[in-house]
């Protein structure tokens, strides 16, 4: 691993986590085919890092939400748990209930890790990814927030972030498109989208501090290499989400289902390309 490497693997990261386009996929693909001799190693390493720079961007960036959530939780528990007339408690419960489907991943997790060495497997959900967002174009321009969302709104979108677990399939893109398709409106969508993803992804990484920890005295990377990809991630992070407010707000994600779409014939195409000469 090198200084550039770590680099790359942060910008990419902090890109590809909040613009629709998977940065699990991406990472798989940068390390396999950019990243040396043991890209599965480096890869579970530095998705757990990585991500924890992320987190740190949407603090930054919905830093207002978060507050006002952090308040209003404890005025909620104070009230006796009452919710009504207050959007921001509602919130809090969207959330709750968004974390349920992501139990049933976690008997799962073994088979989904060998997929993070598979090159075609990704390039298949890349696909996948650009045809919901092109699907999503179509979706109804409707108003819905926290105040007037269901609870079954929020669970339905809880699930698209359960299946964004697969690599290649945008954990941000499937969500916004699934709040979306709900009747979110766009702003909202957003805001819910990523906001969301704070407990699922913090308590993700949590589950694999250990093992990247071992992981970490078997390779022998050196400590400043994962600060300069955590700051990579969290500087290229808070401009990502700059652009997908705007390319949301506009509802046109056509550069993204392009974008998507080329990278996923290009993987299925160089890991084809590699079966061949390897078997040749």
């Amino acid at each position: 691993m090198t200084a550039k490497l770590a680099v790359l693997l942060g910008i990419v990261q902090g890109l590809t986590e909040f613009l629709p386009v998977s940065s699990s996929g991406h990472l798989v693909l940068v390390q396999t085919f950019f990243g040396g001799s043991n890209p599965e190693a480096d890869y579970m390493l530095f998705d757990v890092l990585l991500h924890f720079g992320t987190l740190v961007s949407v603090f930054i960036a919905f830093w207002g939400d978060i507050r006002e959530l952090i308040i209003e939780f404890f005025g909620w528990v104070g009230s006796g748990f009452k919710l009504e007339g207050h959007a921001y408690r509602r919130f809090i419960v969207m959330v709750l209930i968004t974390i349920v489907p992501m139990f049933p991943v976690l008997l799962i997790k073994d088979q989904l890790d060998a997929l993070f060495s598979n090159t075609m497997f990704v390039g298949c959900a890349l696909l996948v990814t650009a045809f919901v967002l092109l699907l999503s174009e179509r979706a109804p321009r409707l108003h819905k927030d926290a105040a007037n969302a269901s609870w079954l709104d929020a669970l339905l979108v809880g699930c698209a972030q359960a299946v964004a677990v697969v690599p290649g399939i945008s954990r941000s893109g499937s969500t916004i498109c699934a709040g979306l398709f709900r009747g979110f409106s766009r702003d909202f969508a957003v805001r819910f989208a990523f906001i969301m993803s704070l407990p699922v992804v913090f308590g993700a990484n949590l589950l694999e501090v250990g093992d990247a920890l071992a992981q970490a005295e078997s390779t022998g990377i050196p400590l400043h290499l994962y600060a300069i990809g955590i700051f990579a991630s969290m500087v290229s992070g808070l401009l990502a989400i700059r652009l997908i407010r705007l390319v949301t707000n506009k509802g046109h994600f056509r550069p993204f289902v392009i974008y998507c779409g080329l990278v996923g014939v290009l993987s299925i195409v160089a890991t084809l390309a590699q079966s061949l000469a390897a078997g040749a």
